[in-house]
């Protein structure tokens, strides 16, 4: 009986362990997730090389203000983050993205000013 009771003990124990550990590794994949969409909208807000500080400080105080605790393996995560982003040269495809939206939404707005003027003429 007692050897039923440790075993079910164990179990219980070990499911609640691997809960635990699930929730973790969730919790820090959406930190992760957090952490580089802001990366991403500080590299567009604050324009400008040797300026890594002052987007790393943004960072943080966005990720302070949705209440996540910013430690050094945060800290040190955004070290990483940014580094893989600098290698793949993503800022560089952001930054084409934006100005094709650009583009499209001048395009757009010239073809309604367009059809408008010709409207006026008929």
């Amino acid at each position: 009986m007692e050897t039923i009771q440790n075993f079910i003990l164990f179990l219980v124990f070990a499911v609640g362990c691997g809960t635990l550990a699930w929730l973790v590794k969730t919790n820090k994949q959406r930190v992760l997730s957090l952490t580089e969409e802001l990366i991403q909208k500080a590299e567009s807000a604050v324009q400008g090389s040797g300026l890594g500080e002052k987007k790393k400080a943004l960072v943080i105080a966005q990720l302070e203000a949705a209440g996540v605790q910013v430690t050094s393996w945060l800290s040190d995560q955004i070290d990483v983050i940014v580094a893989a982003l600098n290698s793949k040269g993503a800022w560089l495809a952001g930054q084409v993205q934006e100005a094709a939206s650009s583009l499209t939404a001048e395009a757009a707005s010239a073809a309604t000013g367009e059809s408008e003027s010709h409207a006026d003429g008929q």
